[in-house]
């Protein structure tokens, strides 16, 4: 059996929530053989005196099955017309929950178990 970064992503939730981004970026980050590329999503901001909504991709957890599985979950920043950012914290974060164990993770509910 070969080790591998798995990156495992965003929940179903997340991924069709970033659909509505105005513009998306990428980063990459060092996983433990390979690069994993992660994602910054420009989202519309909610009206009142907000300049930018910003979502962006961060590695929740690296669980490791034949190497480190790589889920993520979004961290949001609401920056206001003066320039002031507003840590929203994150969002979509999968949730652990032992009765996936067999499948290691469901992206549909957000849960896994490895």
């Amino acid at each position: 059996m070969s080790r591998t970064d798995q990156y495992i992503g965003l929940t179903n939730d997340a991924q069709a929530y970033v659909k509505q981004a105005m513009s998306v970026e990428t980063y990459e980050i060092e996983g433990v053989w390979n690069k994993i590329t992660l994602r910054v999503y420009h989202m519309p901001p909610p009206e009142g005196p907000n300049k930018e909504f910003i979502c962006r991709e961060v590695v929740q957890d690296t669980p490791w099955s034949s190497g480190p599985m790589y889920f993520t979950c979004l961290e949001a920043t609401l920056v206001k017309d003066d320039k002031s950012e507003c840590e929203m914290g994150k969002w979509f974060e999968w949730v652990v929950n032992p009765t996936v164990k067999s499948r290691e993770y469901d992206e549909v509910k957000g849960h896994y178990y490895v």
